[in-house]
Protein backbone atom coordinates (compact mmCIF):
# COMPACT_ATOMS: atom_id res chain seq x y z
CA UNK A 1 0.00 0.00 0.00
CA UNK A 2 3.08 2.54 1.04
CA UNK A 3 4.65 1.39 -2.46
CA UNK A 4 1.35 2.38 -3.99
CA UNK A 5 0.77 5.91 -2.66
CA UNK A 6 4.23 6.54 -3.46
CA UNK A 7 4.17 6.06 -7.10
CA UNK A 8 1.05 8.14 -6.46
CA UNK A 9 2.38 11.04 -4.90
CA UNK A 10 5.06 10.66 -8.08
CA UNK A 11 2.85 10.58 -10.59
CA UNK A 12 0.99 13.76 -9.15
CA UNK A 13 4.63 16.24 -8.41
CA UNK A 14 5.75 15.07 -12.33
CA UNK A 15 1.98 16.05 -13.77
CA UNK A 16 2.68 19.43 -11.95
CA UNK A 17 5.38 19.98 -13.55
CA UNK A 18 5.26 22.98 -16.08
CA UNK A 19 5.34 21.94 -19.71
CA UNK A 20 8.41 21.79 -21.73
CA UNK A 21 8.79 25.64 -23.61
CA UNK A 22 10.76 24.00 -26.05
CA UNK A 23 8.92 25.39 -30.06
CA UNK A 24 7.48 23.72 -32.20
CA UNK A 25 10.13 21.24 -34.40
CA UNK A 26 9.96 23.27 -37.80
CA UNK A 27 9.14 21.72 -41.02
CA UNK A 28 10.99 19.56 -42.69
CA UNK A 29 11.27 21.86 -45.49
CA UNK A 30 13.70 25.23 -45.11
CA UNK A 31 11.97 27.69 -46.94
CA UNK A 32 9.28 27.42 -44.24
CA UNK A 33 11.04 26.74 -41.26
CA UNK A 34 9.02 29.15 -38.55
CA UNK A 35 5.91 28.07 -40.30
CA UNK A 36 3.36 28.71 -43.50
CA UNK A 37 1.83 32.21 -43.39
CA UNK A 38 -2.12 30.64 -44.43
CA UNK A 39 -3.47 27.80 -45.36
CA UNK A 40 -2.66 25.22 -47.85
CA UNK A 41 -2.94 21.36 -48.24
CA UNK A 42 -1.76 18.68 -50.73
CA UNK A 43 -5.50 17.51 -51.21
CA UNK A 44 -6.39 18.32 -55.16
CA UNK A 45 -10.35 18.93 -53.86
CA UNK A 46 -8.60 21.78 -52.59
CA UNK A 47 -8.09 23.98 -55.51
CA UNK A 48 -7.82 27.42 -53.86
CA UNK A 49 -5.59 26.69 -51.47
CA UNK A 50 -3.45 23.48 -52.87
CA UNK A 51 0.11 23.24 -50.96
CA UNK A 52 3.32 22.78 -53.71
CA UNK A 53 6.18 21.95 -51.51
CA UNK A 54 9.49 21.80 -53.72
CA UNK A 55 13.27 21.80 -52.42
CA UNK A 56 13.44 25.18 -54.14
CA UNK A 57 9.62 26.65 -52.55
CA UNK A 58 6.80 26.21 -50.20
CA UNK A 59 3.26 28.05 -52.23
CA UNK A 60 -0.30 28.03 -51.54
CA UNK A 61 -1.54 27.64 -55.65
CA UNK A 62 -5.02 29.11 -56.43
CA UNK A 63 -6.24 27.65 -59.41
CA UNK A 64 -9.79 30.04 -59.42
CA UNK A 65 -7.21 32.79 -59.44
CA UNK A 66 -4.79 31.21 -61.85
CA UNK A 67 -1.65 32.45 -59.11
CA UNK A 68 -0.52 31.76 -56.00
CA UNK A 69 -2.08 33.06 -52.97
CA UNK A 70 1.34 32.97 -51.55
CA UNK A 71 5.02 31.54 -51.65
CA UNK A 72 7.77 31.17 -49.22
CA UNK A 73 11.39 30.58 -49.79
CA UNK A 74 14.56 30.73 -48.10
CA UNK A 75 17.77 32.93 -49.42
CA UNK A 76 21.23 32.55 -48.17
CA UNK A 77 24.60 33.25 -50.48
CA UNK A 78 24.79 29.57 -51.54
CA UNK A 79 21.33 30.15 -53.53
CA UNK A 80 23.04 32.83 -55.68
CA UNK A 81 24.95 32.15 -58.47
CA UNK A 82 25.09 32.52 -62.41
CA UNK A 83 23.58 30.00 -64.22
CA UNK A 84 21.49 31.33 -67.00
CA UNK A 85 17.67 32.22 -67.26
CA UNK A 86 15.36 29.50 -67.50
CA UNK A 87 12.18 29.56 -69.77
CA UNK A 88 8.43 30.12 -68.74
CA UNK A 89 7.25 26.59 -68.55
CA UNK A 90 3.64 25.62 -67.47
CA UNK A 91 3.62 23.65 -64.06
CA UNK A 92 2.69 19.97 -64.78
CA UNK A 93 3.19 19.05 -61.30
CA UNK A 94 -0.24 20.71 -60.77
CA UNK A 95 -2.84 17.45 -60.07
CA UNK A 96 -5.24 16.74 -63.14
CA UNK A 97 -8.24 18.81 -63.34
CA UNK A 98 -6.40 22.06 -62.62
CA UNK A 99 -5.43 24.88 -65.42
CA UNK A 100 -2.07 24.42 -66.29
CA UNK A 101 -1.47 28.12 -67.17
CA UNK A 102 1.41 28.66 -70.70
CA UNK A 103 3.57 31.93 -70.71
CA UNK A 104 1.07 32.22 -74.26
CA UNK A 105 -1.44 33.41 -71.41
CA UNK A 106 0.17 36.29 -70.63
CA UNK A 107 1.33 37.19 -74.02
CA UNK A 108 -0.64 40.74 -75.54
CA UNK A 109 -1.89 41.42 -72.02
CA UNK A 110 0.10 44.50 -71.03
CA UNK A 111 0.90 43.24 -67.78
CA UNK A 112 4.53 41.45 -67.52
CA UNK A 113 4.97 37.73 -66.06
CA UNK A 114 6.06 38.88 -62.50
CA UNK A 115 8.33 36.02 -60.35
CA UNK A 116 7.55 36.00 -57.06
CA UNK A 117 10.60 33.97 -56.07
CA UNK A 118 12.78 35.81 -58.51
CA UNK A 119 15.35 33.95 -60.97
CA UNK A 120 18.20 35.13 -59.23
CA UNK A 121 17.03 33.68 -55.88
CA UNK A 122 17.46 30.51 -57.26
CA UNK A 123 20.56 30.66 -59.77
CA UNK A 124 23.10 28.40 -58.44
CA UNK A 125 21.78 24.83 -60.21
CA UNK A 126 19.97 25.01 -63.43
CA UNK A 127 16.89 22.73 -61.74
CA UNK A 128 16.42 25.42 -59.20
CA UNK A 129 16.35 28.36 -61.83
CA UNK A 130 14.06 26.25 -63.70
CA UNK A 131 11.84 25.65 -60.71
CA UNK A 132 11.15 29.41 -60.27
CA UNK A 133 10.00 29.91 -63.96
CA UNK A 134 6.80 27.39 -63.74
CA UNK A 135 4.02 29.35 -64.35
CA UNK A 136 2.40 28.93 -61.03
CA UNK A 137 5.64 31.09 -59.93
CA UNK A 138 4.11 34.36 -62.16
CA UNK A 139 1.60 37.30 -61.61
CA UNK A 140 0.52 39.39 -63.96
CA UNK A 141 2.91 42.48 -63.02
CA UNK A 142 2.68 46.04 -64.09
CA UNK A 143 6.17 47.05 -65.80
CA UNK A 144 6.56 49.33 -63.14
CA UNK A 145 6.01 47.18 -60.65
CA UNK A 146 8.03 44.56 -61.57
CA UNK A 147 10.73 45.82 -63.34
CA UNK A 148 11.40 49.01 -61.07
CA UNK A 149 10.37 48.91 -56.93
CA UNK A 150 9.69 44.98 -56.81
CA UNK A 151 13.01 44.06 -58.88
CA UNK A 152 15.21 46.94 -56.52
CA UNK A 153 13.98 45.48 -53.49
CA UNK A 154 14.53 41.07 -54.60
CA UNK A 155 17.70 42.88 -55.60
CA UNK A 156 18.29 44.27 -52.15
CA UNK A 157 17.37 41.13 -50.31
CA UNK A 158 20.35 39.32 -52.42
CA UNK A 159 22.42 41.89 -51.29
CA UNK A 160 22.19 41.08 -47.80
CA UNK A 161 22.43 37.34 -47.99
CA UNK A 162 25.46 38.12 -49.95
CA UNK A 163 26.90 39.74 -46.39
CA UNK A 164 26.37 36.58 -44.47
CA UNK A 165 22.58 37.13 -43.63
CA UNK A 166 19.58 34.53 -43.72
CA UNK A 167 16.40 35.57 -45.22
CA UNK A 168 12.96 33.93 -44.85
CA UNK A 169 10.90 35.52 -47.41
CA UNK A 170 7.12 35.51 -48.62
CA UNK A 171 5.21 37.11 -51.24
CA UNK A 172 2.44 37.13 -52.78
CA UNK A 173 -0.72 39.21 -55.02
CA UNK A 174 -3.40 40.44 -53.47
CA UNK A 175 -6.94 41.96 -54.02
CA UNK A 176 -8.40 42.33 -58.21
CA UNK A 177 -7.37 44.91 -60.99
CA UNK A 178 -4.07 46.14 -61.71
CA UNK A 179 -2.60 48.83 -64.42
CA UNK A 180 -1.59 47.09 -68.00
CA UNK A 181 1.27 49.18 -69.57
CA UNK A 182 -1.24 51.15 -71.79
CA UNK A 183 -2.87 52.83 -68.47
CA UNK A 184 -6.14 50.52 -68.48
CA UNK A 185 -7.67 48.75 -65.69
CA UNK A 186 -7.91 45.03 -66.43
CA UNK A 187 -9.40 42.68 -63.55
CA UNK A 188 -7.96 39.79 -65.44
CA UNK A 189 -5.99 38.79 -68.33
CA UNK A 190 -6.67 36.07 -71.38
CA UNK A 191 -8.50 36.78 -74.64
CA UNK A 192 -9.94 33.45 -73.85
CA UNK A 193 -10.13 30.94 -70.90
CA UNK A 194 -8.52 30.35 -69.16
CA UNK A 195 -8.64 33.82 -67.28
CA UNK A 196 -6.03 34.80 -64.85
CA UNK A 197 -6.53 37.39 -61.97
CA UNK A 198 -4.66 40.54 -61.95
CA UNK A 199 -4.03 41.83 -58.28
CA UNK A 200 -4.40 45.11 -57.36
CA UNK A 201 -1.07 45.10 -55.20
CA UNK A 202 1.84 42.82 -54.30
CA UNK A 203 3.85 42.33 -50.93
CA UNK A 204 6.48 41.03 -49.52
CA UNK A 205 7.75 39.73 -45.79
CA UNK A 206 11.45 39.08 -45.76
CA UNK A 207 12.69 38.42 -42.00
CA UNK A 208 16.86 38.68 -41.63
CA UNK A 209 18.62 37.00 -39.80
CA UNK A 210 22.60 36.28 -38.81
CA UNK A 211 23.16 32.75 -40.30
CA UNK A 212 22.87 29.67 -37.84
CA UNK A 213 20.59 32.16 -35.53
CA UNK A 214 16.96 31.93 -34.24
CA UNK A 215 14.31 35.63 -34.42
CA UNK A 216 14.35 37.74 -31.52
CA UNK A 217 12.80 41.00 -30.69
CA UNK A 218 16.00 43.12 -31.99
CA UNK A 219 15.33 41.31 -35.49
CA UNK A 220 14.90 43.04 -38.75
CA UNK A 221 11.97 42.58 -40.37
CA UNK A 222 11.33 44.28 -43.78
CA UNK A 223 7.54 44.36 -45.29
CA UNK A 224 6.50 46.19 -48.99
CA UNK A 225 3.25 47.21 -50.03
CA UNK A 226 3.18 47.77 -54.16
CA UNK A 227 0.61 49.04 -56.24
CA UNK A 228 0.69 47.01 -59.10
CA UNK A 229 0.13 50.07 -61.84
CA UNK A 230 2.54 52.15 -63.26
CA UNK A 231 3.02 54.74 -60.28
CA UNK A 232 5.47 52.23 -58.76
CA UNK A 233 9.39 53.79 -59.20
CA UNK A 234 12.79 52.48 -57.98
CA UNK A 235 12.35 53.76 -54.38
CA UNK A 236 11.32 50.54 -52.87
CA UNK A 237 11.89 51.75 -48.89
CA UNK A 238 9.17 54.44 -49.86
CA UNK A 239 6.58 51.09 -50.00
CA UNK A 240 7.65 50.01 -46.41
CA UNK A 241 4.79 48.96 -44.22
CA UNK A 242 4.49 46.64 -40.94
CA UNK A 243 4.16 43.18 -40.77
CA UNK A 244 0.90 44.20 -38.97
CA UNK A 245 -0.51 45.72 -41.70
CA UNK A 246 -0.40 42.96 -44.14
CA UNK A 247 -1.29 40.74 -41.87
CA UNK A 248 -4.63 43.01 -41.58
CA UNK A 249 -4.58 43.33 -45.34
CA UNK A 250 -4.58 39.54 -46.61
CA UNK A 251 -5.88 37.78 -43.53
CA UNK A 252 -2.44 35.92 -43.45
CA UNK A 253 -0.50 35.24 -40.03
CA UNK A 254 3.66 35.16 -40.67
CA UNK A 255 6.04 33.56 -38.73
CA UNK A 256 3.73 31.40 -37.03
CA UNK A 257 6.72 29.11 -35.25
CA UNK A 258 8.22 32.08 -33.92
CA UNK A 259 7.84 32.32 -30.35
CA UNK A 260 4.55 34.77 -29.46
CA UNK A 261 6.26 37.20 -27.36
CA UNK A 262 8.97 37.97 -30.09
CA UNK A 263 6.33 37.81 -33.30
CA UNK A 264 4.34 40.30 -31.81
CA UNK A 265 7.07 43.15 -31.41
CA UNK A 266 8.67 41.92 -34.63
CA UNK A 267 5.45 42.57 -36.70
CA UNK A 268 4.55 45.96 -35.16
CA UNK A 269 6.85 48.59 -36.88
CA UNK A 270 7.60 49.07 -40.24
CA UNK A 271 11.35 48.79 -41.19
CA UNK A 272 13.28 52.30 -40.32
CA UNK A 273 16.88 51.20 -41.73
CA UNK A 274 18.26 53.99 -43.70
CA UNK A 275 18.49 52.58 -47.16
CA UNK A 276 20.21 54.79 -50.19
CA UNK A 277 18.65 53.37 -53.80
CA UNK A 278 21.21 54.64 -56.47
CA UNK A 279 19.77 55.68 -59.88
CA UNK A 280 20.34 53.66 -62.99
Amino acid sequence: MKRLLLILAIAVALSALPASADPPKPPANRNVRYGMPGEAKPDPAHKEAYLIDRPQYVMSYNDKHKTANWVCWNLTAKDIGRTARGAFEPDKGLPKGFTHITSANYTGSGFDRGHLVPSKDRSDTEENNDAVFLMTNMVPQSAACNQKGWERFESYCRTLAEDGKELYIAAGPHGIGGVANDGTKKLTIGKNAPFITVPAHVWKVALVLDKGTNPTKNTRVIAVWMPNDDTVTDDWPHYRVSVAEVEKKTGLKFFPLVPKEVSEVLKEKPDAVKVTVHKR
